[in-house]
C-alpha cells in the first residue's frame, strides 16, 4: 500500500456484511485501511459478538473510530440484550434536559463497553414538515430553542459517557418533504430563516462539544445553488467559520441516492474532500470504497485535492478516538428509559384510563414506513399483548397504512359487530394516508368513545378534532408500546 492509499483509506468510514471477521472481510479491511467503521444493524447480534467483531477489525486496523447510528427510538443498531432508549421527540416530549442527559451518559456507557467510539446522534434537524418521514420522531422538537436544549444535553451525557457526539443532518433536513436515501431535497428558506431556526440546534451542540457535524444530503439554494450541502465548500465554511466548529465533518453515506443517482459516490467523495469534509461515509459496499479511495489517490496526484490538507483530516479523525475517556462512573440505561416513556405519552385529551371490565380491540395501521431508515411501521410489541401483561383480554386488529376498501368493510362490520368491546386505535400517518384517514372517521363515528392513538408524529392529531380521547406516543418501538400500556390500564 502506497502512502497516498493509506492516506485515502483514513478518510473514508465504511460498513460492512456479516456480524463476524471472516478472513476476506479482514483482508479487504487491511487492504483498505479505512479511518472508521460503521457498524449496522446487519453486523450487530449479542453485545459479546459485537465486542468480538470490533476487538478482531481493532487488531488488523489498529485505531480505527467504530461508528454507529445509536439514536433511540426506531434509529437502534444495537437491539438485542442491548437496553432500549426513547426516540429523540419522546426524550423532548417528557420535558428535561437533565434526564436526557443521564440517558445519553448511561447509552455511552453501553456503547463504550461494547467497543463504539462514534455515535452518529443526536439529530438536530427539526420537525417542521408533516410530509418529512425520514426524520419525523428522530427531531426533539419544531421549536429552535427546545431542541437545542436537548441536543446539548445529549453531547454533553454522550462524551461524558466516552463517546463522541455527531451533529446532524446540517444545515438541516427537517424542513424538506423527500428523504435523501431516495432523493435530493431541495430545503427553500431564506439565510436569515436558517439562521433563526435550523442553525440553532446544531450551535447549541457545538456549543456543548460536540465532535463531528455530520452533513446532509440536500440543495439549499441559500447557501449554495450548485452542489448539495454535503458537497458544498460554502456549506463547509458556515458551519467553520459562522457557527465555529472545529472538529470532525463527517458526509452522510454517499451510496445515498440523493448522491449516487445524481452526482456519483465516487465523484462525490472527491467534491466533499474538496469541499473540507474530513470523513466520507460509504456504508453498504467496500468495492465502491476500494474506488473512492483510488479516485481520491488519482486527485491527489493531479493536483485536484490537497495533500497537505487532507493529511489535516486524517489527524483530525484519528483524534476522535484519542478524545473517547471511559468515565469513573456507570449508568443502568433500562429503569431511566422507561421512566423518561412513561412522562413522554401525552394525553391530548378525555380519559385514557380502560375499564377493567371490558374487553379491548385494537385496531393498528401497519405496513411500508416509505422512508430509507425504518422500512416498516408496526410495533415490536404489539399494544394487545402488552395489555394483556396488564390482565386486559385483549385482540389485535391490524390494518394496512392505507387499507383497501373490502378491508376496511371486513374491519367495521367486525368493530360494529362487538360493540360491547373497548376500542383503541393505533394511527401512523394518518395525514399522509387518506385511506387511513377515513377509516379512523368511520371507526369514530362507530365508536365515539375510542382511544385514538397517534404512534409517531403528532401531525395527526388535529385531523380528528371528533375523537374525545386522544393520546400521542412520539414512537411505536417496544419502550413506547409498553408505557402506553401503562397509561391505558390507569397509571
Amino acid at each position: 500500500m502506497t502512502s497516498l492509499e493509506r492516506l485515502a483509506g483514513s478518510l473514508l468510514c465504511v460498513g460492512f456484511d456479516g456480524e463476524s471477521a471472516t478472513a476476506p472481510l479482514v483482508d479487504e479491511l487491511r487492504a483498505l485501511a479505512p479511518g472508521g467503521v460503521i457498524l449496522f444493524a446487519r453486523n450487530v447480534s449479542t453485545p459479546a459478538r459485537t465486542r468480538e467483531l470490533i476487538d478482531a477489525i481493532r487488531a488488523e486496523l489498529g485505531d480505527s473510530v467504530v461508528a454507529v447510528d445509536q439514536e433511540g427510538g426506531r434509529v437502534a443498531r444495537f437491539r438485542r440484550e442491548f437496553p432500549a432508549s426513547p426516540s429523540a421527540m419522546a426524550v423532548a416530549a417528557a420535558g428535561d434536559p437533565a434526564a436526557a442527559e443521564l440517558l445519553a451518559f448511561g447509552l455511552a456507557n453501553e456503547l463504550q463497553r461494547a467497543g463504539v467510539d462514534l455515535n452518529f446522534a443526536p439529530v438536530a434537524d427539526l420537525a417542521l414538515e408533516p410530509r418529512n418521514t425520514v426524520i419525523g420522531t428522530r427531531a426533539y422538537s419544531d421549536d429552535p430553542g427546545r431542541a437545542a436544549s436537548f441536543v446539548a444535553a445529549t453531547v454533553r451525557g454522550l462524551q461524558r459517557g466516552g463517546v463522541g457526539a455527531t451533529l446532524k443532518h446540517f444545515p438541516g433536513h427537517g424542513a424538506t418533504a423527500a428523504d435523501s436515501h431516495l432523493a435530493l431535497p431541495v430545503l427553500e428558506v431564506d439565510l436569515a430563516r436558517l439562521r433563526s431556526r435550523e442553525f440553532v440546534p446544531f450551535e447549541a451542540g457545538i456549543g456543548a462539544g460536540a465532535r463531528a457535524v455530520l452533513l446532509g444530503h440536500l440543495a439549499v439554494p441559500a447557501l449554495d445553488s450548485e452542489l448539495p450541502a454535503s458537497l458544498s465548500g460554502r456549506v463547509v465554511a458556515t458551519l467553520r467559520d459562522e457557527l465555529g466548529f472545529a472538529g470532525v465533518v463527517v458526509t452522510d453515506c454517499l451510496q445515498m441516492e440523493a448522491i449516487a443517482g445524481g452526482i456519483g459516490t465516487v465523484r462525490g467523495a472527491v467534491l466533499a474532500l474538496a469541499a473540507g469534509a474530513d470523513l466520507l461515509t460509504i456504508s453498504h459496499d467496500l468495492c465502491v470504497a476500494r474506488a473512492v479511495r483510488d479516485a481520491i489517490v488519482a486527485a491527489i496526484e493531479s493536483g485536484e485535492l490537497q495533500k497537505s490538507r487532507l493529511e489535516a483530516s486524517a489527524a483530525r479523525v484519528a483524534g476522535l478516538r484519542d478524545s473517547a475517556v471511559a468515565p469513573a462512573e456507570r449508568l443502568a440505561v433500562g429503569p431511566l428509559a422507561a421512566r423518561i416513556a412513561r412522562a413522554a405519552i401525552k394525553l391530548v385529551r378525555g380519559d385514557a384510563k380502560l375499564p377493567r371490565d371490558r374487553p379491548v380491540n385494537v385496531v393498528s395501521f401497519e405496513g411500508d414506513a416509505g422512508d430509507g431508515v425504518a422500512s416498516h411501521s408496526g410495533a415490536d410489541l404489539p399494544l394487545h399483548l402488552a395489555l394483556r401483561r396488564r390482565r386486559f383480554q385483549a385482540e389485535s386488529l391490524r390494518v394496512a397504512l392505507s387499507p383497501r376498501h373490502e378491508m376496511l368493510e371486513n374491519l367495521l362490520a367486525l368493530v360494529a359487530a362487538q360493540s360491547d368491546r373497548s376500542l383503541v386505535v393505533v394511527m401512523r400517518r394518518a395525514h399522509l394516508h387518506e385511506a387511513q384517514a377515513s377509516a379512523i372517521d368511520a371507526l369514530l363515528a362507530l365508536a365515539p368513545g375510542a382511544r385514538l392513538v397517534s404512534a409517531l408524529e403528532p401531525f395527526d392529531v388535529a385531523r380528528f378534532p371528533q375523537a374525545a380521547t386522544v393520546l400521542c406516543t412520539y414512537g411505536d418501538d417496544e419502550l413506547m408500546i409498553d408505557a402506553l400500556a401503562d397509561v391505558l390500564a390507569g397509571a
